[in-house]
């Protein structure tokens, strides 16, 4: 017996969807405002670098569009002190880096499924709270509260460590934290029920999955302790500098072309670096 279907119910199917076709004017506008916010990010992004680059390499730059000459002379002036702050800053930032990745991680795991009302959600404040603080209120703390004993941390580069540690953690503890999937739960609680060690299902199971918030969590610490200036030149022991510290230093007095070879050389290596932890490690194939 065949049914007859109501055409007038159900809808036509032979005919084929019709794209939506934009008009000319909206077309016209998302054309202008996606170039406008291109040139935008140029702007405020770009042309920042390509003027420090042009800087580190003029011979002289005064009132003109483009240097008067180029010359390498300000990387030849460049001496030891100055290549000492830039290993200084590359040990520190990578440092902070690590241990900030690690206890990120270890507070994203200990945090893992807790209630966020009571020491859970005390905890999580505690670990976000250096972002509502101005880093130079937070280098101040650090200073009176570590500037004597039992715990004199004033003269060793140990605070410096201590207090970037402090404003890079809450990055790092999100990256991991964001990375905590359901999926990860489930997966940890099936190789557990197989037998499996807390320290193997840690080991081959949770980490492995974590490997890209790892790696964004080392790179967002390393690029902030690099650029970070406010609290460091509130707590920095005699003799200690890093870059950020002697770029200062040499802008205050006028110096602006050393200072932008100087900052040219930090922002290639730091460049090399970052691509160097997003690298992808190839596996090793089992035969």
């Amino acid at each position: 017996m065949a049914v007859e279907l109501d055409p007038t119910v159900l809808p036509v199917m032979h005919k084929k969807a019709r794209p939506v076709r934009r008009s000319f004017v909206v077309r016209m506008l998302g054309g202008l405002f996606l170039g406008f916010a291109a040139l935008l990010c140029f702007w405020l992004f770009v042309l920042p670098v390509i003027v420090v680059g042009l800087s580190s390499v003029a011979a002289h730059w005064s009132g003109t569009i483009l240097p008067a000459g180029f010359s390498t002379r300000w990387f030849e002036r460049l001496g030891s002190s100055d290549f000492d702050a830039l290993t200084t800053s590359l040990e520190i930032g990578m440092g902070v880096a690590v241990l900030g990745t690690i206890l990120g991680l270890w507070l994203a795991l200990a945090l893992e499924g807790r209630d966020r009302r009571g020491l859970g959600a005390f905890v999580d404040t505690i670990a976000m709270m250096p972002n509502g603080v101005p880093s130079v209120v937070l280098g101040l703390a650090v200073l009176i509260a570590y500037h004597k004993r039992p715990v004199d941390l004033s003269s060793s580069a140990a605070i410096v460590v201590f207090v970037q540690l402090a404003l890079v953690l809450p990055f790092c503890y999100r990256c991991a934290a964001a990375a905590l999937r359901p999926e990860l739960t489930i997966l940890r609680e099936a190789a557990a029920s197989l037998g499996a060690p807390p320290s193997m299902v840690l080991r081959r199971v949770v980490l492995p999955q974590l490997v890209p918030a790892i790696r964004a969590s080392l790179a967002l610490g390393f690029a902030l302790s690099l650029g970070e200036l406010g609290a460091t030149l509130t707590v920095y022991p005699p003799g200690f500098a890093t870059v950020p510290i002697v770029v200062v230093g040499q802008v205050e007095r006028g110096y602006y072309l050393p200072a932008s070879a100087l900052s040219l050389i930090l922002l290639l290596v730091s460049l090399a670096a970052l691509l160097l932890i997003a690298a992808r490690v190839p596996r090793r194939r089992i035969d």
